[in-house]
């Protein structure tokens, strides 16, 4: 088997990559049927369940949106019950955000949802194929995190 060269993995992946990201919408989609969301609220709402309470700047920062784009998001989960926002004691001007006890039991729905959804993909490939896409994925998520690291610094 030859080696493939990186220009022929780009071609590759440019023609690979948005067919998997509608498939993995089409999985997003279906797990956020019974729950009356958007996949932009449950991105959120997975920051949350990731960070666990935060301040309004820190969720600003991981989604990587402008402050009065999180705001209209976070209004409409706090309106359906899915968050809860409040004013830091010291400073009224510090806003935290946290999962309500309605949010984290959709997060669980919707991540139990999903883990049956790749369970259900991924038991066409072997155990060692399995092992080295999360192995590659992970490698590649703190690539993206070291360069969003260093680009700051410089």
């Amino acid at each position: 088997m030859s080696e493939l060269n990186l220009d022929e993995f780009g071609n590759r992946m440019i023609n690979l990559i948005p067919k998997l990201k509608i498939e993995l919408s089409c999985y997003e989609n279906n797990s956020l049927i019974c729950a009356d969301i958007t996949n932009t609220q449950l991105f959120v709402l997975e920051c949350l369940s990731a960070c666990g309470p935060c301040k309004m700047n820190t969720l600003v920062r991981a989604l990587k949106v402008k402050f009065s784009a999180a705001t209209t998001i976070m209004d409409r989960l706090v309106k359906t019950g899915f968050v809860i926002r409040e004013r830091g004691e010291e400073d009224r001007r510090t806003v935290f955000v946290a999962l309500s006890p309605k949010g984290k039991k959709i997060m669980l729905e919707v991540q139990h949802r999903k883990r049956k959804a790749f369970m259900q993909v991924f038991s066409r490939v072997s155990a060692k194929e399995r092992e080295d896409y999360l192995r590659i994925l992970e490698k590649i998520v703190e690539s993206f995190s070291y360069h969003a690291h260093h680009s700051k610094m410089n």
